[in-house]
């Protein structure tokens, strides 16, 4: 149990040494290629639903991204939980396990999240299109919360003088 407790120690000094503000940094690139792969999923399920490509093109270029985005939505996930930002994680856990189990959720024979022989039905399309913007909506808008809390995290700096000693009228 020593060395458990000693392998314990470790992992946290090496937290400590991480900064808040480096996991915050951390968080604002996972969060923009994040927004980043939903700014494509959304593009390339409207060519689809113009008829730009066809169902097959959209669908392996949607699936061949599936996996990286999961795998980054879990590292921001985890990312928050390092953080200990409990209500931004509690905001991401939904999204992160929606994925999760729309991956889990696909059957053995298809080709992936997105099958080529459902994404055209005009019901499914719609759906995907909307999961997009839902994502889409979540990424902005934690990109942007981060960083605020970035910069407010940077200005608490109690040393240097405040607002009002700055500007002179």
């Amino acid at each position: 149990t020593s060395t458990r407790v000693s392998e314990i120690e470790s992992y946290s000094a090496l937290l400590i040494m991480v900064s808040q503000e480096m996991l915050l940094m951390l968080s604002i690139m996972a969060t923009s290629l994040l927004l980043f792969l939903s700014v494509y999923f959304m593009i390339i399920l409207s060519d689809l639903e113009s008829d730009y490509i066809n169902s097959l093109d959209c669908s392996s270029r949607l699936n061949m991204w599936t996996i990286p985005r999961l795998v980054f939505m879990m590292g921001h996930s985890l990312l928050l939980l390092i953080q200990n930002s409990w209500l931004m994680l509690l905001i991401s856990l939904p999204f992160t396990t929606w994925l999760v189990y729309s991956k889990l959720k696909v059957k053995e024979g298809d080709s992936g999240l997105y099958d080529p022989t459902v994404i055209h039905i005009r019901d499914n399309l719609r759906g995907a299109i909307k999961e997009s913007l839902v994502y889409m909506g979540y990424h902005m808008a934690s990109f942007f919360i981060y960083m605020w809390m970035l910069v407010s995290l940077m200005t608490m700096d109690t040393d240097s003088p405040g607002m009002s000693r700055e500007v002179p009228w």
